[in-house]
Order: C-alpha cells, then sequence, then structure tokens
C-alpha cells in the first residue's frame, strides 16, 4: 500500500514538472471559508512563506463563475476558489508537500487523496492563495460528466464537445479561467487534469 501511495506522489510530481514547462503566470484569490486544524497549520505555513517571499499584502482575485468544479466524495472543488473551506470538508489528506511553484512566483501545496491530488498556490505576498490543479490519478473517481481514466477520447466529445485545443496527445477545454486536460495514448484517456493556466 506505501508502494502505490510514494507511486502516485511520484506521478504527481512529475505531471507538476512537466506543467511547469509550459504554464502561464496567474496571481488570484477567490472566496472565503472556515479552516479545519490540517487546513489552519497550512494556511499557517502559507502565511509565513508569504512573509518571508515579499513585502505587504498582495490582493489579487480571479473570475471563478464559469469554471470547471470537480467533485470529490460529495466535495465541489471550484477551480480557482480560495481553498480553505474546501480543504476543511475534504479532510485529512494522505500527504501534503510544500514546493516553489515553478509556474509562478509563491508557493505551491499539493494535497494527496486517495485517487486525486489537489494544488493550492500561494502568490509572494499574499495571505491566501486559491486551487490551481486537481489532477485525477485512478480509473476509480470521474468528472461529474462520468468522464474517467481508460475511457476512449470520444466519450469526452460526448460530454463536453468539441475540444478548444486538439492533439493526438491532448485534449483542452476551456471554461471561464480555468482548463480540462485530457491526456491521451494509444486511444484512450490516460490523465485527467483541471488547472487554472
Amino acid at each position: 500500500m506505501k508502494k502505490i501511495g510514494s507511486l502516485a506522489l511520484v506521478l504527481v510530481m512529475a505531471l507538476s514538472m512537466a506543467a511547469c514547462s509550459d504554464a502561464k503566470k496567474v496571481e488570484s484569490k477567490g472566496e472565503t471559508g472556515a479552516a479545519s486544524s490540517s487546513a489552519a497549520e497550512s494556511q499557517d505555513a502559507q502565511t509565513e512563506a508569504s512573509k518571508d517571499e515579499g513585502t505587504g499584502s498582495v490582493d489579487v482575485t480571479l473570475d471563478t463563475s464559469d469554471n470547471f468544479v470537480f467533485t470529490y466524495e460529495g466535495v465541489d472543488i471550484l477551480l480557482g476558489s480560495e481553498p480553505t473551506a474546501t480543504l476543511e470538508k475534504l479532510g485529512d489528506a494522505k500527504n501534503m508537500l510544500t514546493v516553489p511553484s515553478c509556474a509562478h512566483d509563491g508557493t505551491d501545496y499539493v494535497y494527496t487523496y486517495n485517487n486525486m491530488s489537489l494544488t493550492v498556490y500561494v502568490a509572494t505576498g499574499s495571505e491566501t492563495g486559491y486551487i490551481s490543479d486537481v489532477l485525477i490519478t485512478s480509473d476509480l473517481v470521474a468528472t461529474p460528466e462520468g468522464v474517467e481514466i481508460g475511457m476512449a477520447p470520444e466519450a469526452a466529445r460526448t460530454k463536453y464537445g468539441d475540444p478548444d485545443q486538439e492533439t493526438d496527445a491532448m485534449w483542452v477545454y476551456n471554461r471561464g479561467t480555468s482548463e480540462l486536460l485530457l491526456t491521451i495514448s494509444s486511444g484512450k484517456i490516460v490523465s485527467i487534469e483541471y488547472m487554472i493556466p
């Protein structure tokens, strides 16, 4: 079981590093909510990191009204939203990793759960962050529309329509300020990721 968890964490990190090569800079925060003890601890770490990384407070916002929402075990995860209430509802993560953001000026907090990971980005000088990435890591979890790893990409076309960008290896759907990325290999969806580009 520990080997599977370790492999999942390695996969998350590998995909995060791959995303760094072509990601764009975005700094924002969304709505507010209550904090759990684990979320409060990470928020304290985020605040401390922000004090060390910059001066003053960064007050930026992101329009989340049309963004993708992923539902995990009954919890709606709105891309671009302030993470505290969502993290509280999700409960304790199996693992939490703090890394300098390679895509933005700030810090990424990667929370690993069963079959998915969630990344919170905190901009340098900001006291709060936003949910910047959700990666589905197994075929035991599907999108709210019913698309899952292992399906033919045409299944996504029936649910979402034609992709906004399409190659043999990746389909990208844009919604609001968020994206849904489907990685395709050998005629099957091998990765599903929601992100703020």
